[in-house]
C-alpha cells in the first residue's frame, strides 16, 4: 500500500496538475505507470538544453481527489496529480515563479516527453516562507 508523500514528508504537496499520458503512437510509454512513478518535469517555454529538467515527482489522485494508495494498479491515462519538488528548500523560489496555474509542462523520461500537464494550482509553493539562518 502506498503511503502518501504528505504523510511521509509532513507537509503539503507543492502544486497540482491535470495530466494526460501520451499513447505509444504519440511517442509515449508502452504501458501506464503505477503509483510511485518517478519522472522529471519540463516547463513549456524553457529550453531543455539551457534550463534542463527538474526533479519533480507526480503523485496520482483518484476521481474523488484522494491519493491512489493501491500500488498494483495502473494509474489512469489522464487525471490529476500532486507534484512534489525533490529539492524543495533550494528550488521553491524558482518554482513558485514558474509553476503558475495555466502553464503547460511535461512528465519526462530522460529527454522524452511521456505526458502533458497543465498546472492547476500552487499549494505549498504559495505557503512556504524561507527562513534565514542566524
Amino acid at each position: 500500500m502506498w503511503e502518501p508523500y504528505q504523510k511521509r514528508n509532513g507537509r503539503l504537496p507543492d502544486f497540482l496538475v491535470e495530466y494526460r499520458f501520451f499513447t505509444q503512437e504519440e511517442g509515449g510509454r508502452k504501458s501506464r505507470p503505477f503509483q510511485g512513478y518517478r519522472s522529471d518535469l519540463h516547463y513549456d517555454g524553457e529550453d531543455i538544453n539551457e534550463q534542463g529538467i527538474y526533479c519533480i515527482w507526480p503523485e496520482f489522485l483518484n476521481e474523488d481527489g484522494d491519493v491512489i494508495t493501491d500500488e498494483n494498479v495502473h494509474i489512469p491515462r489522464s487525471g490529476k496529480a500532486y507534484m512534489w519538488i525533490l529539492f524543495f528548500d533550494e528550488m521553491w523560489e524558482y518554482h513558485s515563479k514558474n509553476a503558475k496555474p495555466g502553464r503547460k509542462c511535461w512528465f519526462m523520461e530522460g529527454s522524452r516527453k511521456v505526458a502533458e500537464a497543465i498546472i492547476i494550482e500552487q499549494i505549498a509553493l504559495t505557503h512556504y516562507v524561507k527562513t534565514t539562518k542566524s
